[in-house]
């Protein structure tokens, strides 16, 4: 059975690895557009379907960033209320947030579901290319609904938190990381 530290470590290669995947196609999306100008430019001639392929490849770049986001708790939040209460308070107020991030993709996550299936039902494909498009927001929705475990283990660590058996935000990652900080 996989241990809550191990599914720690998976969550951060996988949510690491998906956000690389999609940034990566974000510099393959700026690039083809810094070609398209020049093209227009140099040759007045466009790249062919580019247009298809930026909505399509937006979607998938800004959902690969969620998981990374929500595993590091890149997310808004508000701290006002935690700093008046103290520590357990701000510790209860991030578990609850972390479930309502939770309910939040879970949803997402049903509801994208649903509009891939009435995508590939109407058979909707892109205006120049005529690729189909709900292929690319199932991968989206995949995405999504990955989101919903990670923010799990949030939820999870906030109450080991709140409940003073796991580690603060304020403390390093590993106790060999706080060795090498007190002999500095």
């Amino acid at each position: 059975m996989l241990s809550f530290e191990q599914f720690e470590k998976t969550t951060t290669r996988v949510t690491r690895a998906i956000a690389l995947i999609g940034l990566t196609g974000l510099l393959l999306l700026a690039s083809a557009t810094v070609l398209d100008v020049l093209m227009r430019w140099i040759f007045n001639r466009p790249i062919v379907g580019l247009n298809d392929t930026h909505s399509l490849f937006t979607a998938l770049v800004i959902s690969s960033c969620f998981p990374l986001c929500i595993y590091k708790g890149g997310n808004i939040t508000i701290r006002f209320m935690g700093s008046l209460f103290g520590k357990r308070v701000k510790n209860i107020l991030d578990v609850f947030g972390s479930l309502l991030t939770l309910i939040i993709f879970a949803l997402m996550g049903w509801q994208l579901w649903l509009y891939a299936d009435q995508l590939a039902e109407d058979g909707a494909t892109t205006w120049v290319l005529s690729w189909p498009i709900s292929p690319w927001w199932r991968i989206v929705t995949v995405i999504i609904i990955l989101c919903v475990p990670v923010a799990l283990m949030t939820i999870i660590q906030f109450a080991k938190s709140a409940l003073g058996k796991g580690r603060n935000q304020d403390q390093p990652a590993s106790p060999s990381s706080q060795h090498e900080e007190g002999e500095m």
